[in-house]
């Protein structure tokens, strides 16, 4: 059985506009993307290849991989070109009290 829960990430402060930023989340690296205050949230592996899209770059709301210039808008996942047709691992993201929070799932052993 699996749950939801929401993991605290880090301050809204920590991650300044048009930024991004990895945290290592239950093991994971997820990384967080502020584009013009809003926050979404991934897994850090591209899904062409795997490499880690925190060497990449954004540009306004297109995140561009830096290993095979995969493009993908941060605001759906969605690929923008033909590098690949897999979308981004999203994770869906809240703001409360001025903090990131993620949605995890994490299995319930009962």
């Amino acid at each position: 059985m699996t749950m939801k829960e929401y993991v605290k990430i880090a301050e809204t402060s920590a991650i300044l506009k048009n930024q991004m930023q990895v945290f290592n989340v239950k093991g994971q690296e997820i990384l967080v993307v502020n584009v013009d205050g809003t926050f979404y949230a991934f897994d850090n592996k591209c899904p062409h290849m795997g490499y880690p899209l925190f060497f990449g770059k954004l540009e306004g709301d297109t995140l561009i991989c830096g290993f095979h210039n995969a493009k993908f808008n941060v605001k759906t996942g969605t690929p923008l070109d033909q590098v690949t047709e897999k979308p981004l691992r999203a994770f869906p993201v809240k703001i409360k009290n001025s903090f990131i929070f993620i949605e995890f799932e994490s299995s319930a052993q009962g």
